[in-house]
């Protein structure tokens, strides 16, 4: 049987900008989603500045490596309702993820991401837009959910609005009490 070589990319010296991005702006990411997570979101989006201008640097903001943060800081202005902002910083990363691979998770992630942001801004039908932008598969609409894709005809949709998928009735309920119900009714 033959079987298919693995190509591993390795630095045996590596590139001053490599070094300067593994040593500041790797940290720099990690720690704003440690703030995120305690809820210090003023302080994981100045961190997550830090880390782009970094990256911006030493890459240019469409390398690959700039669309994670992007869309950390994305996420992260949406929970301080900086939703212009929000909305600018993952429609870069959607754009920067969909030109690698517009149907991994990774693009799918920010395309949920940017979806949340547009039903923020009480824009559901371009929401529901940008979600099957990225069909065949599809992110959960449930930010906690494992994060997998799924065919968009294998999920349940809000029966209201018809603009968010959901891989299961549970990921479904928690996202209602925790997000979309307050965004759910209204119209475009």
């Amino acid at each position: 049987m033959s079987q298919t070589p693995i190509h591993v990319h390795v630095n045996v010296n590596p590139a001053a900008d490599d070094i300067q991005y593994a040593g500041l702006a790797v940290p720099l990411n990690n720690e704003a989603h440690r703030l995120s997570n305690q809820g210090d979101y003023e302080g994981a989006e100045r961190l997550h500045l830090q880390a782009l201008e970094v990256k911006d640097h030493a890459y240019g903001t469409e390398d690959i490596r700039c669309a994670v943060t992007y869309n950390a800081l994305g996420e992260t202005q949406l929970r301080l309702n900086k939703l212009d902002e929000a909305e600018a910083n993952l429609r870069h990363a959607v754009a920067i993820r969909e030109a690698h691979n517009r149907f991994n998770l990774d693009a799918a992630v920010s395309r949920e991401n940017l979806a949340q942001v547009l039903e923020a801004k009480h824009k559901l039908d371009e929401a529901k837009a940008e979600r099957v932008r990225g069909a065949p598969t599809v992110c959960c609409g449930n930010y906690n959910c494992p994060g997998q894709l799924f065919k968009p005809d294998d999920m349940v949709t809000c029966g209201a609005c018809k603009s968010v998928f959901y891989c299961s009735a549970n990921c479904q309920g928690a996202d209602w009490t925790g997000r979309h119900k307050g965004l759910c009714r209204k119209v475009d």
